[in-house]
């Protein structure tokens, strides 16, 4: 019975800690693709951890949306630009470029 106990006391824990993590992360909009008829947006997600800051990049209509990439880098470290014609969306960091075509960023 005890052994139940802690592990209801930990795991109650665990998710307060989760809950004050999500709500202490800072996101800002890197970019958004000023010619779509949707709102195509590059976010950059910052959440405080017990032992290493998380640092998330998602491309989507919707911060909670799309394709996500965990990154090293920090907010301002980040460029998206946009190609109008093609779509194609070029993300640029300290040392790396990621480009994503269209078809892979688009929601169906």
């Amino acid at each position: 019975m005890v052994g139940f106990a802690v592990i209801g006391v930990l795991a109650s824990v665990f998710t307060a800690y989760q809950v004050v993590t999500h709500w202490m992360s800072d996101q800002v909009v890197i970019s958004c693709r000023p010619d779509s008829g949707r709102a195509y947006c590059v976010y950059h997600r910052t959440t405080p951890g017990l032992l290493a800051t998380e640092r998330e990049m998602h491309v989507g209509i919707a911060p909670n949306r799309g394709l996500f990439y965990d990154i090293p880098y920090s907010a301002a470290d980040v460029q998206a630009s946009w190609n109008a014609e093609t779509g194609l969306l070029t993300i640029t960091m300290p040392g790396t470029e990621l480009r994503i075509a269209e078809a892979e960023y688009r929601d169906r």
